[in-house]
């Protein structure tokens, strides 16, 4: 994955096997079950994304684009000296990686995200 490549892209659904059919009936897009409340889709180029279930889908906090970093720590700090903020703090994802929302200066969501380092 190159880096600053945008890497994946996450929508919020309230219903997820309805938003699976939508997507799905639109765009013949490919879904697989990660856990109990989200979905990866595959589009046909990428590129590719999730579907996270959630109690009520917030006007502009969906969908979330997230920007594929070599190290996510760096670029809290540098968000908050542009201006920006922070959202989400740098989080886990089993097996993955990890991932933080930044805020821009207008208070709009960006998702980094920094993969397991091979050895």
């Amino acid at each position: 994955m190159t880096k600053h490549s945008v890497c994946h892209i996450e929508w919020s659904s309230t219903d997820l096997k309805r938003t699976e059919a939508f997507l799905s009936g639109l765009f013949g897009w490919k879904f697989q079950r990660w856990g109990e409340d989200y979905l990866l889709f595959n589009t046909p180029e990428g590129p590719n994304g999730g579907i996270m279930k959630v109690d009520k889908v917030l006007p502009g906090k969906s969908p979330y684009i997230y920007i594929h970093v070599e190290d996510v720590e760096p670029y809290l700090n540098k968000a908050k000296e542009l201006g920006g903020g922070i959202d989400t703090p740098k989080k886990e994802i089993s097996k993955v990686g990890w991932f933080a929302h930044i805020l821009d200066p207008d208070g709009n969501i960006i998702g980094l995200f920094e993969d397991l380092k091979k050895k």
